[in-house]
């Protein structure tokens, strides 16, 4: 059962390290239940917000003007990505638990 992932990042570069934090940041804030408990989609208020927080992160270097890579549409896959995983770690989660295991 895979819970969690730990990443050892290799870059030194502390703008890309900054990128990526960021971006974590935001996508392990992702709901994936509305507050009514159904399925998290794309017109609900809260993916709207994940998908403009991931767009709106910015790649800046000291020397150079700040860059914005992550577009909306990929934006959107970033959250269609984040909820479907924590959707199956809570299948898991209850497919182990129903086992009798604890």
């Amino acid at each position: 059962m895979a819970i969690a992932t730990k990443i050892n990042i290799q870059s030194k570069s502390p703008e890309f390290i900054e990128f990526i934090e960021k971006i974590d940041s935001i996508l392990s804030k992702t709901q994936h239940l509305t507050i009514d408990g159904k399925q998290m989609d794309v017109n609900d208020q809260h993916f709207k917000d994940q998908r403009t927080r991931l767009a709106t992160v910015r790649l800046e270097f000291e020397w150079g003007h700040p860059i914005y890579p992550i577009n909306e549409y990929l934006a959107s896959d970033l959250v269609y990505s984040e909820i479907a995983a924590i959707q199956n770690q809570q299948e898991e989660i209850a497919a182990y638990h129903g086992e009798g295991n604890v």
